[in-house]
């Protein structure tokens, strides 16, 4: 992925820490910096003096761990060095992605990412739902497991649904920019001119993709997908009229209706009495083993993507074993403590801050996308509560495609073409 996205950064080349985006990228290439830093090998005195908890995690783990802490070898901040460079790599390639992407939807080309996601979310859809009926406990068809239910290419249903729960409010908002754009032109909703062969295509794929989060029963991922159709019904307050919004309100019932057709019942009774009968899945007593780490590691963090590996000697006794914190936050807490909190703030704030003002600027139908981008982010960003799904390659680079949708600057076509954006963005 890495070599891949270097590949396409030679190609694109992205401009970079300019204008708005300046203090953003420059809080985004300090965060992937100082996440390699972790992996510099230290004397002891310094290592120990920054991160003093990486001992406790030495003797239990490490067979060459002399008896004089001061007497070791050089060893990096992190516990976990081969799990701190594959992050590394994976945040080269979606730092990359991101601002590629940024670049070309600047040049036009937002419609067709758009389109390219929704029929990625048909075919993902599809291939779930199929590989769940025949096959619940097999990968591809191929590899069997015996505690966990694989759900299309992920090994995890709440994985799955992370990507999906991205997908479909993307999809959604580019079909409302489609009958936006050609309302403005004086056609009927429900017309040839208005609901064409496309927006039938989006409005089958959202229907999918809505009907295999169902069918993977993911609590977490059914919650992202009530934020995301919260998000866009408030991006609309000052975008439409009642009686649009009215429609919009219908909408998302009759995709909910359609959802609710593929669910079983009698699982998803399970799934909510097992919820309160545990406490949140006991997803409690996995927060509560993974604090001790925060407050050890406060400062450095035992390292990123090292989180399993600190867990080994943090774990109280219990059933199952804790590989990932089941909350993207306290996880990114305990491998990176402030030294990667404060740059990933710095990062979020300006984000952030253009975002709203891509959205207040935007006049045009392509605002819809927009909101769709972001009614998908804030899905992923609910649902890492309770989930670490985007610590997952695929759903990592949705996620960077939809904040360069969001943040991306308007195409010129468009710009000399306010009132007719979709067709400049079809043409391209």
């Amino acid at each position: 992925m890495a070599a891949v996205a270097i590949v396409l950064a030679f190609v694109v080349r992205p401009s970079v820490a300019r204008g708005d985006f300046r203090w953003l990228d420059i809080a985004l290439v300090a965060y992937v910096a100082l996440m390699a830093l972790q992996l510099v090998p230290l004397s002891p005195r310094l290592r120990l003096g920054l991160s003093p908890a990486a001992r406790g995690i030495d003797l239990r783990l490490r067979l060459d761990a002399p008896a004089d802490p001061m007497a070791d070898t050089p060893h990096p901040l992190t516990v976990n060095a081969d799990a701190t460079l594959q992050a590394v790599w994976l945040a080269v390639a979606i730092v990359l992605t991101f601002w590629c992407a940024r670049a070309l939807f600047a040049r036009g080309g937002i419609c067709a990412g758009a389109r390219t996601i929704a029929g990625l979310g048909l075919l993902l859809a599809a291939f779930g739902i199929a590989q769940h009926a025949t096959a619940p406990h097999v990968l591809y068809w191929v590899r069997a497991f015996r505690y966990t239910e694989p759900f299309g290419p992920y090994l995890n249903r709440s994985d799955f649904a992370m990507w999906i729960v991205m997908a479909l409010p993307l999809t959604a908002g580019y079909l409302l920019a489609r009958l936006h754009s050609r309302q403005h032109r004086g056609h009927e909703l429900f017309t040839a001119e208005t609901f064409d062969n496309t927006a039938m295509f989006l409005t089958v794929a959202m229907g999918l993709m809505a009907a295999a989060l169902m069918v993977g029963l993911s609590r977490s991922g059914i919650i992202g997908a009530m934020a995301s159709a919260l998000t866009l019904w408030m991006l609309s307050e000052r975008r439409m009229h009642h009686e649009g919004r009215a429609w919009l309100l219908g909408g998302i019932g009759a995709i909910a209706l359609v959802a609710l057709a593929y669910a079983n019942t009698s699982a998803v009774a399970t799934r909510i009495e097992d919820t309160v009968n545990r406490g949140m899945g006991g997803r409690l007593a996995i927060w509560r083993a993974t604090m001790p780490i925060i407050r050890d590691f406060w400062l450095t963090g035992a390292g990123a993507g090292a989180y399993e590996r600190a867990m080994m000697v943090y774990q109280p006794p219990h059933e199952t074993y804790f590989n990932h914190a089941h909350n993207e936050y306290l996880q990114l807490v305990s491998e990176g403590g402030l030294w990667l909190v404060i740059p990933g703030v710095l990062a979020l704030v300006p984000a952030v801050r253009c975002i709203r003002r891509r959205l207040a600027a935007d006049c045009t139908a392509m605002y819809w996308t927009r909101a769709g981008a972001v009614s998908g982010m804030m899905a992923a960003a609910v649902q890492s509560i309770w989930e670490t799904g985007l610590r997952r390659p695929a759903n990592t680079l949705l996620f960077a495609t939809l904040a360069a949708i969001a943040m991306s600057l308007p195409a010129e076509p468009a710009r000399r073409a306010l009132h007719d954006p979709m067709d400049v963005g079809d043409r391209q």
